[in-house]
């Protein structure tokens, strides 16, 4: 009876620590620096989002699918290495009780994330540039609305993690 007291109460114990850590996990803002690197929607994503907005004539959706889909595969790796560069250990009292290890931890994958995303811009530009010879002048100003929209939603996801994160770059 006693060891069934004992195991019940360690149980819930348990319980409650993995609801604390599921809690920080499903809400990544909480710590700033958990959940994966916002990146920004390319060109080609935003544009066959609003295909209908545009006006995409069908040779129009059918040739931007395909360069998206080289841009994709292209980008795949890069990908993958963004979602290792999530983080594995959750600080037990939040951002304001990092130690010197997890704060070069970040840095570090702060640095790697800016890698990744530089080796996806050549690839990123090119599509881009593709997509825009797709498209005629208005659809263009219409697709650097878009771009710019969701560059600066991305830039501010950003900037709100870094602040909820309690860690300033150097």
């Amino acid at each position: 009876m006693l060891a069934l007291c004992a195991l019940a109460g360690t149980a819930t114990l348990a319980s409650a620590q993995s609801a604390r850590g599921s809690q920080h996990a499903a809400n990544p803002v909480d710590l700033g620096f958990l959940g994966s690197t916002p990146v920004a929607p390319t060109v080609a994503a935003l544009v066959l989002e609003h295909a209908a907005d545009l006006a995409l004539a069908d040779s129009q959706r059918v040739l931007i699918e395909s360069i998206r889909r080289a841009q994709d595969s292209a980008n795949r790796p890069w990908m993958l290495k963004l979602d290792s560069l999530r983080p594995t250990r959750i600080p037990a009292n939040g951002p304001n009780d990092l130690s010197q290890e997890q704060r070069d931890e970040i840095e570090a994958r702060r640095a790697a994330v800016a890698e990744v995303k530089t080796g996806m811009s050549g690839t990123n530009a090119l599509a881009r540039q593709k997509v825009m010879a797709a498209l005629a002048p208005a659809q263009q100003r219409k697709a650097e609305e878009l771009e710019k929209k969701a560059l600066k939603k991305t830039e501010e996801e950003t900037k709100r993690r870094e602040r909820g994160s309690g860690i300033r770059r150097g």
